[in-house]
């Protein structure tokens, strides 16, 4: 419940600092990506913040690839190596040390130790991913930006099945 609060005081401070001219465009973005972000904290100039369920850990990730991570509440960052140099969108940890990492086309990465080592892992979508949730570095599902196909892992992203509504 504090995380939503969270992500909502953020998104409530976004918009009235975007101004006049840009709050519809503001709007537009914070709310199609908070579908897919929720917890996450979305910061358009950024990028977007993942946080772990301990909130003292966090990563950022971006533009060209960009991953940051935090160990302070995400007052200072540290850059590490993503292996990819496409637009980063979001992600999921599921704890201090797990977090899966999603981008522009079908890139997605998963750290087991804290973002020392990203593997880039292969994504059975043809289209872009829109989102992704974590169990654990094994268990996870993305889910497509028209959200027409959903696929789980239960082996780290070696394989992937389609989720079927029941």
């Amino acid at each position: 419940m504090s995380r939503f609060l969270l992500v909502c005081l953020l998104l409530v401070c976004n918009l009235t600092l975007c101004g006049a001219r840009n709050t519809a465009a503001a709007k537009r973005y914070a709310f199609s990506s908070a579908a897919a972000q929720l917890p996450n904290d979305i910061l358009p100039e950024s990028g977007v913040i993942i946080v772990t369920p301990n909130d003292q850990y966090a990563w950022r990730v971006g533009a060209g690839g960009k991953i940051e991570y935090s160990f302070d509440s995400s007052h200072t960052w540290e850059l590490q190596k993503s292996g990819v140099t496409v637009d980063l969108i979001g992600g999921w940890a599921p704890s201090v040390k797990i977090c899966w990492v999603f981008g522009k086309e079908g890139t997605i990465l998963l750290t087991t130790d804290q973002g020392k080592h990203w593997k880039k892992i292969p994504c059975p979508l043809k289209e872009d991913v829109a989102g992704i949730f974590a169990q654990d570095a094994k268990r996870a599902s993305i889910w497509s930006a028209s959200h027409k196909q959903s696929f789980e892992t239960n082996d780290g992203g070696a394989t992937w099945a389609p989720n079927v509504n029941k």
